[in-house]
């Protein structure tokens, strides 16, 4: 196939790079308006080996623009106001952090017991206070007396933390600070021994194989099937039939039928054998419905699998909406129904045919399928005898193991485009002749004995009507031998 999907379009680089410069327009002016962002990460409270100082740890991060003035941290009591710490805070570049380690004195504490206090950092004519970008400019914490007092030896002093005043790896979007140390990691101000990062891991990979098996579940439960998978008929070959009785003869005639078409008679004796899909009443294509439909291009030697169109699942259930009202229609009422599915149908057919190759026939390949113990095949052998069509054999097939669905295959030819006709022309042909095919398959007021719909030559019923035609040894007359 032939295309120009890979040459170079100004006009389209052209509108790709104006919706770039329009997304990015907004981050420009907000850089602009506000050259940083400071953050906060939630603090750590320790307390020193006599009780008498609390540590306050935090990390503050500059998620925005670099800063070009130095601004406070500043430490309050949260019920009353009452500062305790002021310290300075220097500018930080743009996505740089810095880690803190503020004293406070218990001492200088009125209360006792729980007290809480507000953290604050960059509130200034920069971030104002109480605006959006300010939100994350604060944080709160507890200090506990009655803690400090009792447990201030379970708390490791402040010669004992890394050196250092910066993490070694730091993610200032979550404010993830890690630092590698001899005996484990450290993630913010929290350490983590090998075992306890061991188990970890392995929680991590038991959830993510969990995960994996219930994804793997989930698809084989809902995946959907291929839209026109391999076909085999449902028809079973029996060895034990003498291939000279009236059963070997029929199971060899089996898969020469492709539809339910009687063609044209281009030789006298000429013979020709068709299936139709019938339910237990007798009614055309009672209790069928179609699965998958597909267009394949073919030449003399065989069909070309690069010009396979497959219909559309929308175009199937409207096709299957129209099959089930069929019986309530007249000819041209079911005519007028399917030709929209027809104008369809054709041009997603003829959309990967190229025009060097619009000549070649086109096959059109209709997959049905019926539950087992509701639709039944029969097979009709005719040959052309003094201007007619003659019936002169019909049987239903043994079916081998089909399960609880019996599948079924159509296959008609269309022709391709003909000499001296016009694309347009030829589109439009193609669209009546799948029509036209579709509602003689589909219309129901037809004989049971396999009478045709209109237009098609006229058929006698020759059928033997004894029992010996359904002998394993009988000859049925009429039947030419192969």
């Amino acid at each position: 196939m032939t295309g120009n999907s890979d040459a170079f379009d100004p006009r389209a680089m052209a509108f790709f790079a104006l919706l770039i410069f329009l997304w990015l327009l907004p981050l420009f002016g907000s850089a602009q308006a506000n050259p940083r962002d400071y953050s906060i990460a939630p603090p750590r409270v320790t307390y020193s080996q006599d009780g008498a100082v609390a540590v306050v740890s935090f990390t503050i991060s500059n998620q925005g623009g670099d800063a070009s003035e130095p601004s406070q941290i500043v430490i309050s009591e949260y019920q009353s106001g009452r500062v305790q710490s002021i310290e300075p805070l220097p500018p930080l570049g743009a996505n740089q952090a810095r880690n803190f380690a503020i004293q406070l004195s218990l001492a200088d504490l009125g209360a006792d017991g729980i007290i809480s206090f507000k953290i604050e950092a960059g509130i200034d004519a920069f971030e104002l206070a109480n605006s959006p970008v300010a939100r994350d400019n604060s944080q709160l914490f507890h200090i506990d007396r009655s803690a400090a007092e009792t447990s201030g030896d379970n708390y490791a002093s402040e010669a004992d933390r890394p050196a250092g005043a910066s993490y070694q790896v730091f993610i200032p979007i979550v404010n993830l600070g890690l630092n590698f140390l001899d005996d484990g990691i450290q993630l913010n101000d929290s350490r983590y021994s090998g075992g306890e990062i061991l188990r970890v891991v392995g929680l991590l990979a038991v959830a993510l194989f969990c995960l994996w098996l219930l994804s793997l579940i989930l698809r084989l439960i809902f995946r959907r099937p291929p839209r026109f998978d391999v076909w085999q008929p449902p028809y079973a070959v029996n060895n034990w039939h003498d291939p000279n009785s009236a059963p070997g003869r029929r199971q060899s005639w089996q898969f020469h039928a492709q539809n339910s078409a009687i063609p044209k008679p281009s030789a006298p004796d000429q013979v020709s054998v068709i299936k139709r899909l019938l339910d237990k009443r007798g009614v055309v294509l009672g209790g069928w419905k179609v699965k998958a439909m597909r267009t394949v291009q073919y030449d003399v030697y065989g069909r070309i699998s690069r010009t396979e169109a497959l219909m559309a699942r929308k175009t199937i259930n409207q096709l299957n909406r129209v099959l089930r009202r069929a019986p309530k229609y007249a000819n041209h009422e079911l005519l007028k129904a399917i030709t929209p599915i027809a104008k369809r149908m054709t041009k997603h057919a003829l959309a990967p045919v190229e025009k060097q190759n619009m000549m070649l026939p086109l096959a059109l390949d209709i997959r049905f399928e019926g539950v087992t113990e509701q639709v039944r095949i029969q097979f009709e052998l005719y040959q052309f005898l003094d201007g007619a069509w003659h019936l002169i054999d019909q049987w239903e097939p043994e079916f081998g193991q089909v399960g609880e669905h019996v599948p079924e295959q159509y296959s008609f030819a269309l022709n391709g485009q003909l000499s001296g006709e016009s694309k347009r022309e030829f589109k439009t042909r193609l669209r009546d002749d799948m029509a036209q095919l579709l509602a003689g398959l589909f219309y129901h007021h037809q004989i049971e004995t396999g009478a045709p719909v209109a237009g098609d030559p006229e058929i006698q019923v020759d059928f033997p009507n004894n029992a010996a035609a359904h002998d394993d040894e009988a000859d049925p007359s009429g039947i030419p031998s192969r």
